[in-house]
């Protein structure tokens, strides 16, 4: 009789122990099937289709054309304003576009750069922190802001996973002070380089993460092979001199001001330039005489950010009125930001180590709501992204390890799985949808018009209209001519005037 049921009774107990062993199992393979059929439907998107947003035709390839040589000033001529800014801005990034668009042979091509960077942030934190590639994937798919831009030319994305990149060595210098942090430092450098030589927004940041990270190679000068503190603050500082400030120095000495186009004013300092440093053209009315960190938090918690939207988020948030409350505000997803916070303040908690990403993110967060224009979220979303990451840490971490961490990784678990099934179905899935436009059927709309101009011609765009480079030869090959956007009707060396705001609108 024991000969009989010893063995049912075994394989029953072998069943029973590898659930107990494997409880997120089922859930885990469901979510890693969500993560590759998003990232499949967000790639084919990306290739597919490419985006007709206002900032992508007015600037982002324009500045991407030229900067790779496919279309220079005598193809395309921006508005003065636009000319300036390619003049003085840092344009790593957009070169990068540029190439891209150069090899593959279309523009939309530049939006791999935002899927491969954040994928480079998901690596970080999968080999240094033990996240989960699934995880950390659908965790930044959540934030509807870096969802909508993925599959865009906007360059925020890829900047602020750079940044926050290198926020996690600084997490990671101080939680594991001892750990040889060589390629950790060379790493942060370089992303760090790349936000600076992108955007002078992601300068100040990029120079104080530098510095955080020269501090805590002070502290142990041994952790990225550097003899005495001396040593390492003179190799540190001048590694991040040249990489981190080169586009400055060089406006320095072509314009007489680091931050040309941008007028600088520094007590007694002032600094020339075509364009005001503050400007409120990006600030909604209702929210104008409101300090900046009250913008910022009102923005961060959507406080009446979706009213007459026609989706709940999109690329930038400008699609209304500047008169509504809702213009620019929000992009993060309010209930995500307050579970994000509840389970990072929870993990204080249980582990010393957790003390230091919450001190991290409370740090950023100070920091974050004083910047300029720190209400649209977009610019700074290195913000969310770093809280985001430090609660995955947290909870998946060796080092972060109590016997609290299973309970804190199925919660984390359950609010990421949340916010990103919210957001696709708030949204209609409109970002994940792999039909849209293409540059073919953007240039077919075009083609009346350009088949008016003779070779040689000189064809001047009114109004500034983002589509204007829509009119330039390079997609209209093999046709030669030249294409001005002007800010309204002034004199100009024209063959032919097109108005498309009143005749043509694209859209």
């Amino acid at each position: 009789m024991i000969s009989n049921t010893t063995p049912v009774k075994l394989r029953h107990s072998r069943s029973f122990s590898s659930i107990m062993r494997h409880p997120n199992q089922r859930p885990f393979r469901t979510a890693t099937v969500l993560a590759v059929a998003t990232f499949l439907l967000i790639t084919v998107r990306a290739v597919s289709t490419v985006d007709p947003y206002w900032d992508t035709l007015a600037y982002h390839w324009p500045y991407a054309a030229r900067a790779a040589g496919i279309c220079d000033r005598n193809c395309f001529l921006m508005p003065l304003g636009l000319e300036a800014r390619y003049d003085g801005f840092p344009l790593l990034l957009h070169a990068a576009q540029g190439l891209l668009w150069r090899v593959l042979g279309t523009p939309g091509m530049a939006d791999l750069i935002n899927i491969g960077m954040l994928c480079a942030l998901c690596l970080y934190l999968r080999h240094r922190f033990a996240v989960p590639l699934t995880w950390s994937w659908l965790a930044f798919l959540a934030i509807p802001i870096v969802q909508s831009q993925l599959t865009s030319s906007y360059i925020d994305v890829p900047l602020n996973a750079a940044v926050t990149l290198a926020l996690l060595v600084v997490l990671r210098m101080l939680i594991e002070p001892a750990a040889d942090q060589r390629a950790d430092v060379s790493i942060a450098l370089l992303m760090l380089g790349i936000a600076a030589g992108s955007k002078y927004q992601m300068v100040p940041i990029a120079l104080l993460t530098w510095a955080a990270i020269v501090l805590l190679a002070m502290r142990n000068p041994s952790s990225v092979k550097l003899k005495g503190r001396s040593t390492a603050f003179l190799v540190l500082s001048l590694a991040g001199m040249v990489v981190l400030l080169p586009k400055l120095l060089l406006n320095a000495v072509t314009f007489g001001n680091p931050f040309y186009p941008i007028a600088v004013a520094f007590g007694p300092i002032r600094l020339s330039g075509p364009e005001a440093m503050m400007q409120s053209a990006s600030i909604s009315d209702a929210w104008l005489n409101w300090p900046g960190p009250i913008r910022w938090l009102a923005s961060v918690l959507e406080f009446d950010a979706f009213r007459g939207r026609p989706l709940p988020w999109t690329v930038d948030q400008a699609d209304v009125l500047q008169s509504s409350p809702s213009f620019r505000m929000g992009g993060y997803f309010v209930p995500y930001v307050l579970g994000a916070v509840a389970l990072l303040s929870w993990s204080t908690r249980l582990t010393a180590p957790a003390k230091c990403a919450a001190t991290l993110v409370m740090t950023l967060t100070l920091i974050c709501a004083s910047l300029p224009s720190s209400h649209e979220l977009r610019y700074y979303m290195f913000w969310m992204l770093t809280l985001v990451s430090c609660v995955l840490v947290t909870a998946h971490s060796p080092v972060f390890a109590s016997s609290q961490q299973a309970v804190l990784r199925n919660f984390a678990h359950g609010l990421v799985a949340v916010a990103v099934a919210s957001v696709v179905m708030m949204t209609g899935a409109a970002y994940l949808r792999t039909h849209g436009k293409t540059l073919e059927e953007l240039g077919r709309q075009t083609d009346a018009a350009i088949a008016e101009i003779p070779d040689g011609a000189t064809l001047c765009i009114l109004s500034t209209h983002p589509d204007a480079f829509l009119y330039a030869s390079v997609f209209h090959p093999p046709k030669h001519y030249r294409t001005k956007s002007l800010w309204a009707d002034e004199q100009a060396d024209c063959t032919i005037r097109l108005d498309i705001d009143r005749k043509s609108a694209l859209r």
